[in-house]
Protein backbone atom coordinates (compact mmCIF):
# COMPACT_ATOMS: atom_id res chain seq x y z
CA UNK A 1 0.00 0.00 0.00
CA UNK A 2 1.18 3.46 -0.70
CA UNK A 3 0.90 6.44 1.60
CA UNK A 4 -0.09 8.64 -1.28
CA UNK A 5 -3.49 10.16 -0.73
CA UNK A 6 -6.03 9.70 -3.43
CA UNK A 7 -5.99 12.64 -5.76
CA UNK A 8 -8.97 14.88 -5.11
CA UNK A 9 -11.84 14.12 -7.36
CA UNK A 10 -12.95 16.61 -9.94
CA UNK A 11 -16.12 17.19 -7.90
CA UNK A 12 -14.12 18.04 -4.78
CA UNK A 13 -11.90 20.43 -6.73
CA UNK A 14 -15.00 22.17 -8.11
CA UNK A 15 -16.47 22.51 -4.62
CA UNK A 16 -13.23 24.00 -3.31
CA UNK A 17 -13.03 26.44 -6.23
CA UNK A 18 -16.65 27.59 -5.67
CA UNK A 19 -16.03 28.01 -1.94
CA UNK A 20 -12.92 30.08 -2.66
CA UNK A 21 -14.84 32.32 -5.08
CA UNK A 22 -17.66 32.75 -2.57
CA UNK A 23 -15.14 33.69 0.13
CA UNK A 24 -13.53 36.18 -2.22
CA UNK A 25 -16.94 37.70 -3.06
CA UNK A 26 -17.64 37.98 0.66
CA UNK A 27 -14.25 39.64 1.16
CA UNK A 28 -15.08 42.20 -1.56
CA UNK A 29 -18.41 42.93 0.10
CA UNK A 30 -16.87 43.25 3.57
CA UNK A 31 -14.18 45.59 2.20
CA UNK A 32 -16.86 47.76 0.63
CA UNK A 33 -18.85 47.70 3.86
CA UNK A 34 -15.72 48.76 5.75
CA UNK A 35 -15.60 51.90 3.62
CA UNK A 36 -13.18 51.02 0.85
CA UNK A 37 -14.09 52.07 -2.69
CA UNK A 38 -14.26 49.53 -5.52
CA UNK A 39 -11.18 51.22 -6.99
CA UNK A 40 -9.18 50.67 -3.79
CA UNK A 41 -10.30 47.04 -3.58
CA UNK A 42 -9.31 46.51 -7.24
CA UNK A 43 -5.86 47.93 -6.58
CA UNK A 44 -5.28 45.61 -3.62
CA UNK A 45 -6.53 42.55 -5.51
CA UNK A 46 -4.79 43.55 -8.75
CA UNK A 47 -8.01 43.09 -10.76
CA UNK A 48 -10.22 45.49 -12.66
CA UNK A 49 -12.83 47.70 -11.00
CA UNK A 50 -15.42 46.00 -13.21
CA UNK A 51 -14.47 42.63 -11.69
CA UNK A 52 -14.77 43.99 -8.16
CA UNK A 53 -18.17 45.52 -8.87
CA UNK A 54 -19.38 42.28 -10.45
CA UNK A 55 -18.23 40.26 -7.43
CA UNK A 56 -19.89 42.70 -5.03
CA UNK A 57 -23.12 42.48 -7.04
CA UNK A 58 -22.96 38.69 -6.84
CA UNK A 59 -22.32 38.82 -3.09
CA UNK A 60 -25.37 41.03 -2.66
CA UNK A 61 -27.46 38.75 -4.88
CA UNK A 62 -26.43 35.77 -2.75
CA UNK A 63 -27.67 37.58 0.35
CA UNK A 64 -31.20 38.30 -0.83
CA UNK A 65 -32.92 35.66 1.29
CA UNK A 66 -31.40 36.83 4.53
CA UNK A 67 -30.60 40.39 3.53
CA UNK A 68 -32.62 42.37 6.10
CA UNK A 69 -31.18 40.59 9.13
CA UNK A 70 -27.66 40.52 7.75
CA UNK A 71 -27.89 44.12 6.69
CA UNK A 72 -28.99 45.08 10.17
CA UNK A 73 -26.02 43.18 11.62
CA UNK A 74 -23.69 44.94 9.20
CA UNK A 75 -25.10 48.34 10.10
CA UNK A 76 -24.84 47.63 13.83
CA UNK A 77 -21.18 46.65 13.33
CA UNK A 78 -20.52 49.89 11.44
CA UNK A 79 -22.32 51.98 14.02
CA UNK A 80 -20.47 50.29 16.88
CA UNK A 81 -17.16 51.15 15.23
CA UNK A 82 -18.27 54.77 14.78
CA UNK A 83 -19.49 54.82 18.38
CA UNK A 84 -16.04 53.79 19.59
CA UNK A 85 -14.45 56.63 17.61
CA UNK A 86 -16.92 59.22 18.92
CA UNK A 87 -16.40 57.89 22.44
CA UNK A 88 -12.62 58.20 22.04
CA UNK A 89 -13.03 61.85 21.01
CA UNK A 90 -15.11 62.54 24.10
CA UNK A 91 -12.59 60.73 26.32
CA UNK A 92 -9.92 63.13 25.05
CA UNK A 93 -12.16 66.06 25.95
CA UNK A 94 -13.10 66.88 22.37
CA UNK A 95 -16.73 68.04 22.33
CA UNK A 96 -16.96 67.44 18.58
CA UNK A 97 -17.68 63.82 19.45
CA UNK A 98 -20.97 64.64 21.21
CA UNK A 99 -23.16 65.25 18.15
CA UNK A 100 -22.02 62.08 16.34
CA UNK A 101 -22.43 60.10 19.56
CA UNK A 102 -26.04 61.20 19.93
CA UNK A 103 -26.81 60.37 16.28
CA UNK A 104 -25.11 56.98 16.49
CA UNK A 105 -26.93 56.01 19.67
CA UNK A 106 -30.23 56.95 18.00
CA UNK A 107 -29.43 54.78 15.00
CA UNK A 108 -28.34 51.87 17.19
CA UNK A 109 -31.62 52.16 19.07
CA UNK A 110 -33.48 51.97 15.79
CA UNK A 111 -31.63 48.81 14.70
CA UNK A 112 -32.23 47.22 18.08
CA UNK A 113 -35.94 47.85 17.73
CA UNK A 114 -36.23 50.61 20.28
CA UNK A 115 -36.92 53.35 17.77
CA UNK A 116 -39.21 56.07 19.01
CA UNK A 117 -41.04 54.04 21.61
CA UNK A 118 -38.88 55.20 24.48
CA UNK A 119 -37.69 58.55 23.15
CA UNK A 120 -41.00 60.30 23.40
CA UNK A 121 -43.31 60.18 26.35
CA UNK A 122 -46.64 58.62 25.61
CA UNK A 123 -48.99 61.28 24.44
CA UNK A 124 -51.96 62.15 26.56
CA UNK A 125 -55.23 62.11 24.73
CA UNK A 126 -55.69 65.40 23.00
CA UNK A 127 -58.04 67.70 24.89
CA UNK A 128 -60.82 69.01 22.79
CA UNK A 129 -63.07 71.69 24.21
CA UNK A 130 -66.71 70.72 24.24
CA UNK A 131 -69.04 72.48 21.86
CA UNK A 132 -70.05 75.83 23.30
CA UNK A 133 -73.45 75.98 24.92
CA UNK A 134 -76.08 77.98 23.08
CA UNK A 135 -76.57 81.48 24.36
CA UNK A 136 -79.09 81.81 27.14
CA UNK A 137 -82.40 83.33 26.07
CA UNK A 138 -82.73 86.99 26.84
CA UNK A 139 -84.56 87.61 30.05
CA UNK A 140 -87.36 90.14 30.38
CA UNK A 141 -86.57 93.04 32.65
CA UNK A 142 -90.03 92.84 34.19
CA UNK A 143 -92.98 90.58 33.83
CA UNK A 144 -96.18 92.01 32.41
CA UNK A 145 -99.42 91.13 34.14
CA UNK A 146 -101.88 89.33 31.89
CA UNK A 147 -104.25 91.60 30.07
CA UNK A 148 -107.87 90.66 30.48
CA UNK A 149 -110.01 93.64 29.73
CA UNK A 150 -112.80 91.40 28.49
CA UNK A 151 -112.70 92.86 24.99
CA UNK A 152 -112.18 90.32 22.23
CA UNK A 153 -110.42 91.44 19.08
CA UNK A 154 -112.80 91.98 16.23
CA UNK A 155 -112.75 92.76 12.57
CA UNK A 156 -109.55 93.04 10.65
CA UNK A 157 -107.27 92.48 13.69
CA UNK A 158 -108.94 89.15 14.43
CA UNK A 159 -108.73 88.09 10.80
CA UNK A 160 -105.01 88.76 10.57
CA UNK A 161 -104.26 86.88 13.79
CA UNK A 162 -102.62 89.90 15.33
CA UNK A 163 -104.67 89.97 18.53
CA UNK A 164 -101.86 88.69 20.77
CA UNK A 165 -99.36 91.14 19.28
CA UNK A 166 -101.66 94.05 19.84
CA UNK A 167 -102.27 92.95 23.43
CA UNK A 168 -98.53 93.00 24.12
CA UNK A 169 -98.02 96.32 22.40
CA UNK A 170 -101.11 97.68 24.16
CA UNK A 171 -99.85 96.62 27.56
CA UNK A 172 -96.24 97.80 27.23
CA UNK A 173 -96.94 101.08 25.55
CA UNK A 174 -100.36 101.68 26.92
CA UNK A 175 -101.74 102.18 23.47
CA UNK A 176 -105.49 102.26 23.21
CA UNK A 177 -107.01 101.03 20.00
Amino acid sequence: MTDDADPPSQRARGRARRAEKAALREWHFEALAAGFTPQQIAEVRKVSVKTVKREIDRAIADRRLDAPERYAHLQVARLTKALRLADALIDRGDVRGLAPLVKIVGELDRYHGLGRRWRTAPRAPRYEAPDPLPAAPLALTHAAPPVDDGVAPTGEIAELGLAKEIEVIHHHHRVII
